[in-house]
């Protein structure tokens, strides 16, 4: 039972932050599609590897990195708890004597939590504003993957096949979490580089809860006992492909609800600002050459003199007068318009 929560736990962990950050992006996503900054034009997306917590009552304390503080408070106990658990002091029958001895499992267990909690440490360090390459945030939790990937990849030998797939895939998993990471850093304004990841950390929490019942299933009857054959190895596969599907539909029908929930709370979306009101200090020019889908951002109604004018301006025009924009002049709406 103990190895079962080995797997539950970081299952767990993997779990409840990547639904976390499934509702963070979509309330992001939200706020950077309707609302405004000061040149009228919506913000933009730009994605974040920890989120502020929403629920707080103050600005300042929504400024408090509070979800890569309970990461590393998670992690150090963690690391404490394998430490104590990891150190024996057994009876050697050669040395006719008790000698301390540290579990090999243990010990990679420790050095997984270490890299994440590297990252978290980053992370509480960016929010801080220490002058830190720009990204390396990103670059620390890709890293704390690769860490996690490599460790597992020599964690299958002298285990039975079926050991060995439920850890293949899992490695698979995390490299795609790798991967998807390289993408949202070199892209930190696409999103679904960013619903990628999570989708990726969601599986492996799927997975690993998957994995504990399949090789340690709390029984000892032995219907529950996977044999290693071709039909059974398909078996595990389809279900690693399905959780897979699951995890996606899940993300869709949160970040459906989240934004159904912000639709009835704010009913004039053209006035809908977040709480906090800097936003408009942290907005991104858009680098040059850099594509940008849904470019043509229509300006309100402007009214001079009894004439109405449209705007129809391109975001990449820098603000001034270009080929691209369209002004229509026309007099007065009349009764029949």
């Amino acid at each position: 039972m103990g190895t079962l929560m080995g797997h539950i736990l970081p299952g767990t962990f993997f779990a409840i932050f990547a639904i976390w950050w499934g509702f963070c992006v979509a309330v992001k996503h939200f706020h950077s599609r309707h609302s405004r900054n000061k040149t009228r034009k919506p913000n933009s997306y730009r994605s974040s590897t920890t989120f502020s917590c929403l629920c707080c009552p103050s600005s300042s304390l929504r400024e408090i990195p509070l979800e890569s503080y309970i990461k590393l408070i998670c992690i150090i106990i963690g690391i404490l708890g394998e430490s104590v658990t990891g150190l024996k002091h057994p009876y050697d029958d050669t040395l006719k004597r008790k000698i301390w001895t540290f579990e090999q499992v243990n010990a990679q267990h420790i050095a997984m939590f270490f890299s994440f909690g590297l990252a978290s440490f980053i992370e509480i360090l960016v929010n801080a504003k220490y002058n830190l390459p720009k990204g390396i945030e990103f670059l620390a939790n890709i890293f704390a993957f690769g860490v996690e990937g490599f460790l597992f990849h020599f964690h299958l030998h002298g285990r039975n096949e079926i050991d060995i797939h439920v850890h293949t895939l899992l490695v698979y998993n995390i490299g795609f979490c790798i991967l998807a990471g390289i993408w949202e850093f070199n892209r930190p304004n696409q999103i679904l580089a960013t619903y990628c990841r999570i989708i990726a950390t969601l599986l492996q929490g799927a997975w690993f809860y998957a994995a504990g019942f399949i090789l340690y299933f709390p029984s000892d009857d032995p219907y529950w006992i996977w044999s290693a054959s071709h039909g059974n190895i398909l078996i595990i596969t389809v279900m690693f492909i399905w959780l897979g599907i699951l995890s996606i539909v899940f993300l869709l029908l949160q970040s459906l609800f989240v934004w159904k929930l912000l639709k009835r709370r704010y009913g004039s979306l053209s006035e809908y600002s977040m709480i906090n009101n800097n936003d408009d200090d942290d907005e991104i020019v858009h680098e040059e050459g850099r594509e940008n889908s849904n470019n043509h951002q229509l300006k309100p109604y402007k009214t001079n003199n009894g004439n109405t004018s449209i705007h129809v301006n391109n975001d990449d025009d820098g603000g001034g007068d270009s080929d691209s924009q369209i002004e229509f002049e026309q007099q007065k709406f009349t009764s029949k318009i």
